[in-house]
């Protein structure tokens, strides 16, 4: 990281910064070689200091087709974005006050009812805060991939 007084450094921190996020950007290459990029609502889960991203999606698709091949990705979140202005006459002191996370970790497709329950609930809590557990029908759960990334190599910057 080039701005190094920028860098978040506390793993506390960080998740924070997850915590605020509702939208996470999914980087993955097909196998040409051509980048593909989806933005999804996810949910989260910290395990030590590992983050463990879930998302869901068709069962079909582009997207799914690329990650069944090359389950590496790459991810990026943001939040807290807001202008700093400048003036007519300092146009270079305009500036972007963010919190962002960026990472690398592999898709793992999720099979099992109680481990795609728990991720199906953990994206709906971070996006909607309800309280309690939903049970999904098993007739939507055969139709909608549930996945989970799981990352060990992320970092988080900060301007504010």
């Amino acid at each position: 990281m080039r701005r190094k007084e920028r860098q978040i450094t506390d793993i506390g921190d960080i998740f924070s910064v997850i915590e605020c996020c509702n939208v996470v950007h999914v980087a993955m290459v097909d196998s040409s070689g051509a980048p593909y990029v989806a933005a999804l609502n996810f949910g989260f889960d910290r395990k030590g200091n590992d983050l463990i991203l879930y998302l869901h999606s068709a069962a079909e698709g582009k997207k799914i087709d690329i990650l069944k091949k090359n389950p590496n990705v790459w991810f990026q979140m943001d939040c807290k974005n807001e202008l700093v202005p400048g003036s007519p006459g300092r146009p270079c002191s305009y500036s972007w006050n963010y919190e962002s996370i960026m990472g690398s970790g592999y898709v793992t497709f999720l099979t099992e009812k109680a481990q795609q329950e728990h991720a199906l609930n953990r994206i709906i809590q971070c996006v909607a805060e309800p309280a309690g557990q939903f049970e999904f029908p098993a007739q939507m759960l055969e139709r909608t991939c549930v996945w989970q990334i799981v990352s060990k190599d992320f970092t988080g910057k900060r301007h504010i």
